[in-house]
């Protein structure tokens, strides 16, 4: 069992890290701090991109239940931005391990 959960951390580890200093090379920032980058590169991509991909979908079914709602106090598009649009910016469009735009 340590043996299989070894293999998973190091095999999850050697996929994130070149992701990693990929994002952060084309930033052009080639000092050391692509070394920390990549260790915020795998908690990222292992914890917070799951659970914000969850979020995702709890913000769409919020948006689909209170729609009748907000349609009422005509605030439709500010409802759709506040839990559709943010949480996908943040799971989809934000690079790996950057958190520095997050509001």
């Amino acid at each position: 069992m340590k043996n299989t959960l070894r293999v998973a951390i190091l095999t999850a580890v050697a996929l994130a890290s070149p992701l990693a200093m990929a994002d952060s090379g084309s930033k052009g920032n080639n000092d050391d701090c692509s070394v920390e980058q990549a260790f915020i590169a795998i908690p990222d991509l292992l914890v917070v991109r799951p659970v914000s991909l969850a979020g995702c979908a709890v913000g769409f079914t919020a948006f689909v239940v209170t729609s009748p709602f907000t349609a009422m106090a005509e605030c439709v598009d500010e409802s759709w931005d506040t839990l559709v649009v943010t949480p996908g910016r943040f799971t989809f469009e934000r690079d790996l391990g950057d958190f520095d735009d997050v509001k």
